[in-house]
């Protein structure tokens, strides 16, 4: 059984235009989702090429893909990935898939602290080979720099008390526990019982130091500046976000190089409410897909 439902499967098939042939690059893999039904579709002449920073996602894989010659798949993240296929000469893709999301299985089954509904180790790294964890962070930014964090990447209002009351925690006991931090959470904001509110805050909390922990936004702004030179003519790219300062972001970067590169649709496509019933979390999906139109 696969671990992990993809969000706006039909719409990213449609919208990358996917043919036989074609050279797909899926540079968040994960648990094969998206990519398994579009092997059928770009067939044995085809390739596919794969990557996740995940250890677990690329083990499942290489165990899924064990008889498809025309599959490659790489453990790293995908920021190096176009380095390592012009070092190893293997022909680049023309049509390229990124799901920034996180799979059923990571948030649930991982143990690393991506959740909140469980008690976990504060750790949130993606490639447990690299050292910085969420409790790194908790541990030792400065108040000042927790605040900007979760300000900037969590869009979240009494930052600063949240940041104070953070650092007033850790002189007692160090942080290690995601138990440790929802109590923090829970002294600097107010629910009023408000079980939406208590999420949404929490959700945005994990997120920032996720973000943070995995430098996401770096290795993603950094693979586009990649894609836009590796892509031929008519190649294209589809991006699917999560959360509004990740749309934002892709809206930025692509939007002064449309002489270049054109969104493929006008509106945003998000999924439908038939999707949203089956899998409550393709609910804030976002994709633009884009393609290229001059060299």
């Amino acid at each position: 059984m696969r671990p992990h439902t993809p969000v706006l499967l039909e719409e990213v098939l449609h919208h990358l235009d996917l043919k036989k042939g074609d050279i797909l690059l899926d540079g968040t893999i994960g648990f094969a989702g998206h990519s398994d039904p579009f092997l059928k579709t770009i067939g044995p002449s085809g390739r596919l090429i794969g990557c996740d920073q995940d250890k677990d996602a690329i083990t499942y894989c290489q165990s899924k893909f064990k008889s498809d010659k025309n599959v490659s798949l790489y453990n790293t993240n995908y920021s190096t990935l176009f380095s390592i296929l012009k070092d190893k000469k293997i022909t680049l893709p023309n049509k390229i898939l990124i799901d920034l999301g996180f799979s059923s299985f990571q948030l649930d089954q991982s143990e690393r602290g991506f959740s909140f509904l469980k008690d976990e180790p504060l750790d949130m790294r993606m490639d447990i080979r690299q050292s910085e964890t969420a409790a790194t962070i908790l541990n030792s930014y400065s108040k000042e720099n927790l605040s900007n964090l979760f300000f900037n990447l969590g869009e979240l209002y009494k930052n600063k008390i949240l940041s104070e009351n953070i650092v007033i925690e850790r002189k007692k006991n160090k942080l290690t526990r995601t138990s440790q931090l929802l109590d923090i959470i829970k002294k600097s904001y107010f629910f009023s019982n408000n079980r939406k509110q208590y999420m949404k805050i929490n959700s945005q909390v994990f997120q920032a130091l996720r973000i943070e922990v995995n430098q996401e936004f770096e290795h993603m702004l950094d693979f586009f500046k990649q894609a836009i030179e590796i892509l031929p003519l008519e190649g294209r790219i589809a991006i699917i976000t999560f959360h509004s300062t990740e749309d934002r972001l892709v809206k930025k970067f692509f939007k002064p190089l449309k002489n270049r590169i054109e969104p493929v649709h006008k509106k945003v496509v998000q999924a439908s409410q038939d999707e949203i019933t089956k899998n409550l979390r393709s609910k804030s999906a976002k994709l633009r897909t884009y393609i290229k139109t001059t060299q």
